[in-house]
């Protein structure tokens, strides 16, 4: 028996513009079983076909819309989806026997499969499953991809996200205390494997980190990276010849970040301090000047409640740092909080009250991580940068 998810009269505008999430507020009755493991035909209260999607009876969006238009997709829809999202990185130019050798495979709603986040790392993968339609599917997935890879494939499915969509978290695949090796700009990395950040690693800085480290060639002076995990921007940086200092709260993430650089060689031009990047921040290593500060902090803002607190905390933050980048130099400020758009950043420079700056770059993921046109939750990545004037 099949779904069918019909909306209210009142649901307002749904269609590509509006992007694929389909919310419960918006959804007058749900006709049928509401598998998970089944597409879902979307209709109008009226009885007109507006698209089919992957059901979540239990969560606050209803359906997650993978086709617009009456027409089904295809029984093999799943499939042709990943593998143009395969097709879709080797375009990119990100093949196994590159200087590069770790990149997003797959981007939820930006390949079309919204719940499956998978990135690659080296000859592993980690396979991120956060609804209840993916979960149903877990099997199939597995084996998709377990015949493409010829490492460890790790499956994480966050207790979190099985609440809020109202499915059991499975058991991990290979779950032990592992490490995932792999390239990135020809530079030698290894990050704790799953459970752990994420994935592993923050993949979508890649191409910042390169562009941040030419910056900090060109000015002069050395590089704080503030919520630096296990090196990346620093790492980067050194590798151009400047002198980098990492701050972390996690001890696990700093001795990661110094097994990183001793890789590369880079030991001698990096320094690491553990230390709250919210706090007062008196070491003597983080003493200025520098030619670049990377500000870089964890998801701050959860929901739209967040973002007061989490803006007040990093203007405060901001205050206490911009003061230490010399004239001419770059302050980095990144958001991974959706609700965090760049607008709040420029406030937080404006509010730190630390002088002149003027932004050069507004930034976000590389192209390994797309974004379905319409789907604003979608771009969640802002990573400003502004000259000191």
């Amino acid at each position: 028996m099949s779904t069918r998810v019909e909306l209210r009269r009142d649901a307002g505008p749904v269609g590509p513009h509006q992007g694929p999430w389909v919310r419960r507020r918006q959804v007058g009755k749900v006709w049928g079983p509401g598998d998970p493991a089944q597409l879902a035909e979307l209709t109008d209260h009226r009885g007109q076909t507006l698209a089919w999607g992957l059901i979540g009876p239990d969560s606050e969006i209803t359906l997650r819309v993978v086709s617009f238009g009456a027409a089904a997709p295809p029984a093999d829809w799943l499939l042709r989806r990943l593998d143009a999202a395969l097709a879709g990185r080797h375009a990119l130019g990100l093949r196994d026997d590159g200087a590069t050798t770790a990149w997003r495979v797959v981007n939820s709603e930006g390949d079309g499969l919204p719940g499956l986040t998978v990135d690659r790392y080296g000859d592993d993968m980690v396979l991120q499953i956060a609804t209840a339609a993916m979960a149903a599917r877990q099997a199939e997935l597995a084996a998709f991809f377990a015949a493409r890879t010829r490492g460890r494939l790790f499956v994480v499915t966050p207790a979190q996200a099985g609440e809020r969509e109202g499915f059991t978290p499975a058991e991990q695949l290979h779950g032990d205390d592992a490490r995932l090796e792999f390239r990135e700009h020809g530079l030698q990395f290894e990050v704790p494997a799953p459970p752990a950040q994420k994935t592993g690693a923050y993949l979508d800085q890649r191409d910042n980190r390169r562009l941040v480290a030419e910056l900090a060639r060109s000015c002069g002076g050395r590089l704080l990276d503030v919520g630096c995990h296990v090196g990346g921007f620093a790492i980067h940086a050194a590798a151009l010849g400047v002198d980098a200092v990492g701050l972390d709260q996690s001890a696990r993430a700093l001795a990661c970040a110094r097994a990183n650089a001793a890789r590369s060689g880079l030991a001698e031009r990096c320094r690491w301090v553990q230390g709250d990047m919210f706090a007062a921040l008196d070491d003597p290593a983080l003493a200025g000047p520098f030619g670049v500060l990377v500000f870089d902090p964890p998801r701050v803002a959860s929901s739209a409640r967040d973002v007061s607190r989490a803006a007040g905390a990093m203007t405060a933050s901001l205050g206490r740092l911009l003061p230490r980048v010399q004239a001419g130099g770059f302050a980095v400020v990144c958001s991974c909080s959706q609700h965090l758009g760049g607008e709040v950043l420029d406030a937080a420079m404006l509010d730190a009250r630390a002088g002149a700056w003027t932004r050069v770059h507004a930034l976000g993921p590389g192209p390994d991580h797309p974004v379905w046109p319409g789907h604003e939750q979608g771009s969640y990545l802002r990573v400003h940068v502004y000259q000191r004037r």
